[in-house]
């Protein structure tokens, strides 16, 4: 079975896929660190929960 993803989607978990990369190697951290305020952490955070209960919803 796969899963259909709107471009919306795709975009967000590809974006999603780079905060493990940026928080797991040094020279990335400080600047994902910086970027990480409260507002871009909600809106993320926000976005994950979007996305789990469609992925959810099509299991």
């Amino acid at each position: 079975m796969g899963l259909e993803l709107t471009e919306e989607y795709s975009d967000w978990l590809d974006e999603i896929t780079s905060f493990n990369i940026n928080a797991r190697y040094d020279d990335y951290k400080k600047e994902f660190y910086s970027l990480c305020t409260p507002e871009y952490t909600k809106a993320w955070v926000a976005k994950i929960v979007i996305l789990r209960q469609w992925i959810k919803e099509m299991l």
